[in-house]
């Protein structure tokens, strides 16, 4: 199979970085070389992509370099759909020249119909060998099943170990270890995702471990027969005789289903602690957890605490460790996608304290981006090359499966990069005198507006801050713009805060079913309004919101098309984020695929025929505006 180079330019800004490779050898055929894309901060290549070698999709992904420094990528090879479930091979690719190439596709593990997932490598430094943890579960069972206890002994989380002694040429058959490490009352039980540790400091020293995450079946005075976020924790595994044996070592449960460890990484710091980051799927700011164990993952210092300073979504994240040297300090990073509702814009975040605090580094990809693991790919202090194994994918696709889930890609990141300013955002002003500027997001293309320029739009979007200002809670406010398209797809006009069930609201093209709707969601209830018509007709057309004590009106090309009574409520309570023109704010997902124009938003409720106004001459009445983005200019 021949794996070419990601062309399109999704790194974010930094250096040229590595020159073309040689073939692979002993890595199978030789494929195409990586390449230093224009503004790169390094290098990339495409290890697996969507629709190859017989599977519909990959995800997962997890990284070691073995002791002859072949690369090793894992993950998990989805046969029939993108789903968490059914039938799902672990799957592996080899690199001989630092990631710059691949060889062909390996079947790790096979069971038929049934899943393999949650890739775990470890490499033991003293033997070569390469250890490998991975969870089975019945083809026909779902997450859900396993929480509410419906699948049997057979068909739940079953954890399971492999090895490689010929640097994941071969490997071993799957040995069980589940009744060494998983109490009975466990139900969810999973590894990582993402590689392992070997400790290299202490009495534990030669220690192999594995971070994982469970979910307990429900306490039997409970009343309840499915697990929930109260029977949720992280834990560790870990093997003193290279990986011949497992134990269960440390537990965290909160148990108040507002800390929800979930999947998580681990990294020996300095002084031979281990630090745990967690995955939060609970509710706390940041959505991320950590933790330290002082005994080599025995047991937990202390219970997961929300961490500050990193701003990503509900998502996994990856470890490692940069030891200091040459003048150089003891860094370790962390990569998650850096958006707060969104799994996009992949990045790799620092800390010099261990953990304590946190502050962003670098962007490796600009745009849809989730799951990662990292390697550090050697080099001399300051000087050393970061692997990054990661999913990505297009800005806009016409298929309905996540954009993330298009393909998993290597990049090679120089040590120098990190922390060195990136490009500037594309910026679009507000000229309202609020300062409440719009962050552009891809590449949209100038073209003639309603008046003066507007934008054209194909999975790029127009971003505004969460702030006092734009968070309209329980108040009055209109928001109002223009838009064009003839795609026949579901599209996002504007959205605000919240794709779940936390307060929101949004206006939505819907041509599949000839209307356009708005929804007001708050914290006390929720109201959809409509207009109707072939609105994706290529032709322009302009949309309004308001609200106030009154109720709800809805515009259409500045006459009235629905309108309710009052909606109690805010609909910016506990937000995370602000507003985008042009997707949804859990990503790129429903994008507009055509153009927008003259976004207005107010702190009042346009009347009637202040609306008209708006429609005929683009005029606003004086105080209320508290953001105007004409998109007539836009700079960097």
């Amino acid at each position: 199979m021949l794996v070419t180079a990601v062309t399109s330019s999704g790194l974010a800004a930094g250096a040229a970085g590595v020159g073309p490779s040689e073939a692979a050898p002993g890595a199978g055929p030789s494929v195409a070389a990586d390449q230093a894309v224009a503004g790169s901060p390094g290098t990339h290549s495409t290890v697996f992509e969507r629709g190859a070698d017989g599977y519909h999709t990959f995800r997962i992904p997890a990284v070691v370099e073995a002791a002859d420094g072949t690369l090793l990528a894992f993950a998990e090879g989805r046969v029939d759909n993108p789903s968490d479930d059914g039938d799902i091979d672990l799957v592996l690719k080899r690199s001989a020249d630092g990631g710059r190439s691949w060889g062909p596709l390996q079947v790790v593990a096979d069971d038929g119909p049934n899943k393999w997932g949650n890739p775990v490598p470890i490499v033991d430094e003293a033997t070569g060998r390469i250890i490998l943890n991975t969870t089975r579960t019945g083809g026909d069972v779902t997450g859900a099943d396993v929480r509410c206890g419906r699948a049997d002994a057979e068909q739940t989380r079953r954890s399971f170990i492999q090895y490689s002694d010929d640097h994941g040429t071969t490997w071993s058959e799957p040995e069980e270890i589940t009744a060494d490490v998983r109490p009975d009352d466990w139900r969810h039980f999973v590894g990582g995702p993402g590689h392992g540790i070997q400790l290299a400091e202490g009495e534990h020293a030669g220690r192999l471990v594995i971070p994982g995450n469970h979910g307990a079946a429900p306490p039997p005075d409970s009343g309840r027969e499915c697990s929930d976020g109260t029977d949720a924790g992280g834990h560790a595994l870990y093997s003193d005789d290279g990986g011949a044996t497992w134990h269960l070592g440390a537990v965290d449960r909160p148990g108040d289903g507002v800390l929800v460890p979930n999947e998580s990484a681990a990294v020996e710091r300095a002084d031979g602690t281990i630090y745990f980051s967690a995955r939060d799927q609970g509710t706390s700011p940041g959505q991320r957890l950590d933790t330290t164990s002082a005994d080599g993952g025995a047991s937990f210092a202390g219970p997961y605490d929300p961490v500050t300073g990193v701003v990503t979504s509900k998502v996994q994240g990856s470890l490692l460790r940069l030891a200091a040297g040459g003048g150089v300090q003891d860094r370790i990073l962390l990569a998650t996608p850096g958006h707060a509702t969104a799994r996009e814009n992949l990045t790799l975040w620092s800390s010099f304290d261990g953990g304590d605090t946190w502050r962003p580094s670098l962007q490796v990809y600009d745009g849809p981006s989730g799951y990662s693991d990292l390697a550090d790919l050697g080099g001399q202090p300051g000087n050393r090359v970061v692997g990054v194994l990661f999913e990505n994918g297009e800005r806009f696709h016409d298929e309905s499966a996540l954009p993330y889930h298009h393909r998993i890609s290597f990049a090679r990141v120089p040590e120098r990069q990190l922390g060195r300013p990136g490009r500037p955002q594309l910026t679009t002003p507000d000229v309202s005198g609020h300062g409440n500027d719009g962050h552009l997001s891809g590449d949209p293309e100038r073209i003639d507006g309603v008046t003066g320029s507007g934008l054209a739009l194909e999975g790029d979007y127009i971003e505004l801050p969460l702030n006092d200002e734009l968070a309209f809670g329980a108040g009055t406010f209109t928001a109002a713009a223009w838009f064009r398209t003839e795609y026949r797809g579901s599209q996002a006009i504007m959205w605000a805060h919240s794709t779940g069930s936390e307060p929101k609201w949004w206006i939505r093209l819907e041509p599949g079913q000839d209307r356009i709707r708005t929804l007001i969601d708050t914290d006390q209830d929720d109201r959809f309004l409509v207009a109707t018509g072939d609105l994706a007709d290529g032709e322009w057309h302009h949309v309004a919101i308001t609200r106030d004590d009154d109720g709800l009106a809805f515009y259409l090309d500045g006459e009235l098309a629905d309108s309710s009574g009052p909606v109690p409520g805010s609909v910016s309570a506990e937000a995370r984020t602000g507003l985008r023109i042009g997707a949804r704010v859990d990503g790129i997902n429903n994008p507009l695929i055509g153009s927008v124009d003259e976004v207005w938003l107010f702190d009042q409720a346009l009347t009637a025929d202040e609306v008209a106004t708006l429609v005929a001459d683009n005029d606003a009445p004086q105080g209320p505006a508290v953001a105007h983005l004409p998109l007539e200019r836009l700079y960097r």
